[in-house]
Parts: structure tokens; C-alpha cells; sequence
């Protein structure tokens, strides 16, 4: 091999090893997501009591926009998994799941999603209402994931 064809090989093995390197360094490890989320929990918990109230989350992110509002309420209702008003240390760091996301939809918990509580549109509200009686249920949403993400 000629000297520049080894210069410009040396070359790329350095770039990757150090673009390796440095995706590395930017990969958060377990305990750092862990810590980061404590700290945005304290954040959250204004008054300090171990507990995020609605108000507390709608203050900390700007809820001044009605629009805003709704969106935020809809995702302190994912949090807030047993429908208590708060969210626990616990609930905001537990992973959401599908289930969650339709219970943030369902603002009054009662396993059905009706039009004025589902905020993506009336046109995809009436694609995920399979038979057509005014409510999204559990299993149609579900059902509705599943296609689109597993293509079946």
C-alpha cells in the first residue's frame, strides 16, 4: 500500500474510533437518566411534598394557552396512572405505556373516549371508531396501535 493510501486509511480508522468515542460519551448512562429525572421531579414538586399536583405540573411547563392547557392535562393524566390527582415519585418515573396514553385521552376515566375528549381530529377520531357508535374503547384503540405499528 502506498504512504497515502495508509495516511488516508489511518485517517478514517482515527475519525471512527473517535465519532465511536464520542457517541459514546453522549450516551446517558442508566444512573444519569435516573438522576435527571429526580432532579425534573423536584422541579415539578414546588411545595416540596413528595407529590405533583395538576397545578404545579401546569405551572411548571406554561400552561397560559388554552390549547397548551389541554395538551398538559392530557399528559399529567398519563402520569398520573390511579386517577388520584397527583402524580408520585414513582408514577413519574414508571415508563408509559399505550395504556396510559388512552388514559390521558379519557379525561373522565370512564374506559371510552368520546369526541370532545379526543384532541387529534374529528376525521381520525372517526377512522379509530370502528363501528361507529360515538366512543373510542379500549380494543378499538388498541386495536388501531397494533395495525399501525405492526402492520397487521
Amino acid at each position: 500500500m502506498n504512504p497515502m493510501a495508509r495516511l488516508i486509511t489511518l485517517l478514517l480508522v482515527v475519525a471512527i474510533m473517535l465519532s465511536s468515542a464520542a457517541a459514546q460519551a453522549l450516551t446517558p448512562t442508566r444512573e444519569q437518566v435516573r438522576e435527571g429525572w429526580e432532579r425534573r421531579f423536584q422541579k415539578l414538586d414546588k411545595n416540596r411534598d413528595c407529590k405533583v399536583s395538576l397545578e404545579e405540573y401546569l405551572v411548571f411547563h406554561g400552561a397560559e394557552a388554552p390549547l397548551r392547557r389541554q395538551f398538559l392535562e392530557y399528559e399529567f393524566r398519563k402520569y398520573d396512572r390511579d386517577g388520584d390527582g397527583i402524580i408520585t415519585y414513582e408514577e413519574h418515573w414508571a415508563p408509559v405505556g399505550l395504556e396510559d396514553e388512552f388514559r390521558g385521552v379519557d379525561k373522565n376515566r370512564d374506559s371510552r373516549i368520546s369526541p370532545d375528549e379526543f384532541l387529534q381530529g374529528e376525521r381520525l377520531f372517526h377512522r379509530l371508531d370502528r363501528n361507529n357508535d360515538g366512543v373510542i374503547t379500549w380494543d378499538e384503540y388498541s386495536e388501531a396501535y397494533r395495525k399501525r405499528y405492526n402492520g397487521k
